[in-house]
């Protein structure tokens, strides 16, 4: 019984660990893209107001399958502009200089692809799409 249960955990933990993590601070985001060669997925998001990217972040950003892709394909960041949390002013800085770079008008949610030189590559069309349906999209994307 301590056998399987070690083999479980072991798998729970293998699988936990290949997963995408999204990534708040685009500092550390286009760092690692550089490291790895993988384009920035720039989720602008209103997390506390926003109730289509709330529905995008559980559908999508949740999503296991969707965070396997991600691992690796992509470097996640998230841009999140909260009514009713506090965002450092630091941080906060540089999520208005992505606005203003790659969404002036300030659509939520909104996604893009960069560069890891933070050159716009493309908009990622957000509907209410599955996860197997958004991934096929970044895949036709990313080619």
């Amino acid at each position: 019984m301590r056998l399987i249960l070690l083999l479980f955990l072991g798998m729970w933990f293998s699988c936990a660990v290949c997963e995408a993590q999204i990534i708040k601070d685009p500092n550390k985001a286009f760092d690692q893209a550089k490291k790895t060669s993988k384009k920035v997925m720039l989720v602008f998001s209103g997390s506390d107001w926003c109730i289509p990217c709330i529905q995008f972040n559980k559908t999508i950003l949740s999503d296991s399958t969707f965070l396997r892709f991600a691992e690796d394909n992509l470097v996640l960041l998230e841009a999140d502009f909260p009514q009713h949390k506090r965002i450092a002013a630091p941080l906060r800085s540089q999520y208005d200089s992505l606005a203003a770079a790659f969404n002036p008008e300030g659509a939520f949610p909104h996604v893009v692809l960069l560069s890891p030189e933070k050159k716009l590559m493309t908009a990622v069309p957000v509907r209410q799409q599955s996860s197997s349906e958004f991934i096929a999209i970044l895949k036709q994307l990313l080619k």
